[in-house]
């Protein structure tokens, strides 16, 4: 099989680093010329690489294609390019849905809206997949935790929460510069925080099934510093205003 890439952005360099660390069986990788610099590694680092000199080409060499450019990139060049009817088509652009897509690519129709996230090049993390489909499903689960659904409102809601990464490194950088501005020293206060979050996601990947209302509550004392800083949180608007984040995003998926 050979899989094509139009546009070599962070994510799509992150798949190609994950195919290669999982070992699966690809005949060639063909990439667009867009993101150069980006192409020029892969292609250093991975024999089965080549550049095209166009994304028309990278279409016309391919099995599978793979759409990783901007929403606003996606609507310019598209239209000008031609699909066949045998092509596969994974669709990573956030807000230009299978629908909007098949009268733009047509005649090809096996189209899927795939949402990988930057540790797929470490094979981990999940990875949204729509419609259900068990080859595009057989594939990912080499590169991460595929979740798939059949119903595009429940994809579209899925999508809300890739935009919850940023935020979630803002909470960790939050604590460490706490700790810098309090004295302790870079090292020591990555590994202490490091070692915190890696055994509080542990909880939630040993009690998979556990209320995680129960579990707020168990990690609190009456009166103690966890529920201190969690009512001041609270206080603050901080949930709240994540939430109507979350809705936000929503509106924009949708």
């Amino acid at each position: 099989m050979k899989l094509g890439f139009i546009g070599v952005g962070k994510i799509a360099t992150s798949v190609v680093e994950g195919i290669f660390k999982a070992k699966i069986n690809i005949k060639e990788i063909i990439l667009s010329p867009k993101n150069k610099n980006n192409a020029k590694i892969l292609k250093k680092k991975f024999s089965r690489i080549k550049i095209a000199k166009s994304n028309q080409e990278v279409i016309d060499k391919s099995n599978w294609i793979v759409l990783s450019v901007t929403p606003k990139v996606g609507k310019q060049i598209l239209e000008k390019l031609k699909f066949k009817a045998s092509h596969t088509v994974l669709n990573f652009i956030s807000t230009i849905h299978n629908q909007q897509l098949k009268s733009v690519i047509s005649p090809a129709k096996k189209i899927f809206k795939i949402a990988p996230l930057p540790m797929i090049k470490h094979n981990l993390g999940p990875i949204i997949v729509y419609p259900k489909n068990k080859v595009i499903e057989g594939f990912f689960n080499k590169l991460g935790k595929v979740i798939s659904t059949s119903n595009e409102k429940e994809n579209k809601k899925l999508w809300v929460m890739t935009s919850f990464m940023a935020t979630y490194f803002e909470i960790f950088n939050t604590a460490h510069k706490w700790f810098l501005r309090k004295g302790i020293n870079k090292n020591k206060s990555m590994e202490y925080l490091i070692h915190l979050f890696k055994a509080l996601n542990n909880e939630t990947i040993k009690n998979p099934n556990y209320s995680m209302d129960k579990m707020i509550k168990e990690f609190q004392t009456k009166g103690g510093i966890n529920e201190e800083l969690l009512n001041k949180a609270k206080k603050s608007g901080v949930f709240k205003n994540l939430n109507k984040g979350f809705d936000k995003i929503y509106n924009r998926v949708k």
